[in-house]
């Protein structure tokens, strides 16, 4: 906790900074744009930290998103390459096909035993191969799809513009949800004790397979959704949409307090780290739309300064213990 207090704070003191040297930070147009993007990586981060949490890694989850933005364009959009069905059809399929790879990746790595970082990278370049082939190297447009409401529609307009966007509520709604399975629940406890130590749990009668597979899925889902969002954001939909997401779902969650080694992390710290994303994002952007070069360098560098500091701990940690056990004695 005091970890994640630490980045509230800093996240605070950055948006001060921010609302200092830029006014235009808090303007109601960037404002609701930010709170959007904060919760469409949101989304999709709170999947990617039960998976890191159990000890894995899902780099596909960018490739799932395009793929389930890219499936509902095809099957929900009349004409110009479209197949024309209802979005009552597109979005159950899109969603079905996400959880379906979810599933397949995690019985690759529960069953066969299979690295999760070679079946993710796999399923990342194949999924990405799929929605080229499915868009023919082009975009599929949305054109007037009912489903662009849901990312320009909300609630309590302001000035003819959504408060509360619909993807704030969705995240919201994710959030909360992770937060009972994760934190309240035996489920939560069995992916915790799994992350922590793997034998264990095995030797304590947890079905590591199931559990573990299941968070794939839920990752995948929760990447779907997320797809959804990003296709009704976008308008139109390409095989670039979802590239390096996952890098960015890892810098949320590593900056969040989600271990690497597995164990650690919190559906809250998932929260702030997504923000603190999207912040440093903005900030750039309204410093000098040309530093947005740079922004992968960054994130590169949330994702070392994150490991390093959980090395740190880890060994803080480890000294206090010894140095109490030899108290002890």
């Amino acid at each position: 906790m005091r970890r994640e207090l630490g980045m509230f704070v800093a996240f605070l003191c950055m948006c001060a900074g921010l609302w200092f040297s830029n006014p235009d930070f808090l303007g109601s147009s960037n404002a609701i744009n930010t709170t959007r993007q904060i919760s469409m990586l949101g989304i999709y981060s709170l999947g990617m930290a039960f998976v890191i949490i159990a000890g894995g890694i899902d780099l596909s989850i960018g490739s799932v998103i395009g793929l389930t933005g890219v499936l509902i364009a095809k099957l929900s959009t009349p004409g110009a390459g479209g197949l024309g069905y209802s979005l009552w059809i597109g979005i159950p399929v899109a969603l079905g096909a996400a959880l379906l790879v979810g599933l397949l990746q995690g019985l690759l790595i529960t069953r066969l035993k299979l690295q999760p970082f070679i079946v993710t990278l796999g399923g990342m370049l194949l999924l990405r191969g799929v929605s080229q082939t499915i868009v023919e190297g082009g975009t599929l447009s949305l054109g007037g799809s009912p489903l662009l409401h849901l990312a320009n529609g909300g609630m309590v307009e302001v000035a003819g513009e959504p408060l509360i966007s619909y993807p704030v509520v969705i995240f919201a709604a994710a959030a909360a949800v992770a937060t009972y399975v994760l934190h309240f629940s035996v489920f939560g406890r069995y992916v915790y004790a799994i992350g922590g130590n793997r034998e264990a749990a095995e030797y304590s009668g947890i079905n590591v397979k199931r559990v573990e597979t299941m968070t794939y899925v839920i990752s995948a889902g929760l990447g779907g959704v997320a797809g959804i969002c990003y296709a009704a954001y976008i308008g139109q939909m390409s095989q670039q949409v979802g590239v390096a997401y996952e890098l960015y779902a890892i810098a949320a969650a590593v900056l969040g307090g989600c271990s690497l080694r597995g164990g650690e992390g919190s559906i809250s710290g998932v929260v702030i780290g997504s923000a603190v994303m999207v912040v440093l994002s903005n900030a750039i952007n309204l410093v000098h739309p040309d530093y947005q070069n740079i922004e992968f360098a960054i994130i590169g560098g949330v994702i070392l300064v994150g490991v390093i500091i959980d090395e740190l701990a880890r060994r803080v940690v480890a000294a206090r213990r010894e140095a109490a056990r030899h108290a002890a004695k």
